[in-house]
């Protein structure tokens, strides 16, 4: 019984898919100078509060919806009362707010805009086909709130300009992913629109706008080379996969993430890079177990 329980909540919190949190946090984190010190472990507590949090809400919020499309999600398959999953979404996203308030120091307007873009997402995104650029914001304020925090800049945003055009590429992947995933209900092969196909190809870029601010000469060239040569290769497979069939092209795409994480932040960090490989991994391994959408 509490192994049912225990397993409703990682379902209903998404949990394998929180390595790419964690990736995008090293991300922001590392290419603002930041060093590997105690306060990187409550970033990533706090951060992934909020995403699970998310994640549970949306379930909430989604309940009379899955009852007609989804129903085996875990509000309509009988496995948790929706009241539970409000009142554990809301303690959960309580705590992350909490820790990032109290015991880092990502800055209190972007831990505020992170939680409004989640909840705003979690109401408007049956109901609005822009809402995809505010999940795309949530991510992009995950790294934008790591960054702040390794800054340590109480009243100043004025964060690298590498920084956010990454988060910005980022909005727009992201926004790619969850257009495809609007039908990811449809267990049959589906055509996936031109506009999230371009947009899923969109992180080919990432390592060219990482590596102008951080390396120059042919050691730059040659991480620049091979991290586009890598994440084209995920990309095919991850689009493949969305031919056949879209949850299984949702999942690759998701752990894609710290796959091109780690082609970003090897400019800054070595040791960086090689933790978002093994979160890739795990993301991977995760999803066997615990379904990525």
């Amino acid at each position: 019984m509490m192994a049912d329980t225990l397993r409703t909540i990682l379902v209903l919190g998404r949990v394998s898919n929180l390595p790419t949190v964690w990736t995008n946090i090293a991300v922001g984190w590392f290419l603002c100078e930041g060093t590997w010190n105690p306060e990187l472990a409550w970033v990533m507590l706090g951060m992934s509060l909020v995403y699970v949090a998310g994640m549970t809400l949306n379930d909430a919020f989604d309940t009379k919806w899955d009852r007609e499309h989804a129903a085996s999600r875990p509000i309509p398959a009988g496995k948790i009362r929706s009241s539970s999953v409000w009142a554990l979404g809301s303690i959960e996203m309580l705590a992350g707010v909490v820790i990032l308030l109290t015991l880092t120091t990502v800055h209190p307007l972007l831990t505020g805009l992170l939680v409004l873009a989640v909840l705003l997402y979690n109401v408007l995104h049956k109901h609005w086909t822009g809402s995809v650029l505010i999940m795309g914001l949530c991510r992009a304020l995950v790294y934008l709130g790591s960054a702040s925090a390794a800054l340590a800049l109480p009243e100043s945003l004025t964060l690298p300009t590498t920084v956010y055009l990454i988060s910005g590429a980022v909005v727009l992947y992201i926004a790619g992913l969850t257009l495809a995933a609007r039908s990811e209900h449809l267990k049959t092969k589906q055509h996936l629109p031109l506009l999230p196909r371009l947009l899923l190809m969109l992180p080919v870029l990432l390592p060219l706008l990482s590596s102008r601010s951080f390396t120059e000469g042919i050691v730059g060239n040659i991480l620049t080379v091979a991290g586009i040569a890598i994440i084209w290769s995920w990309l095919v497979i991850m689009r493949g996969k969305l031919r056949e069939r879209i949850p299984a092209g949702i999942a690759l795409a998701i752990a894609g993430i710290a796959l091109y994480d780690s082609a970003v932040v090897v400019f800054a960090d070595w040791r960086a890079a090689v933790f978002c490989l093994v979160c890739f991994g795990l993301t991977l391994l995760s999803q066997r177990f615990i379904p990525a959408t």
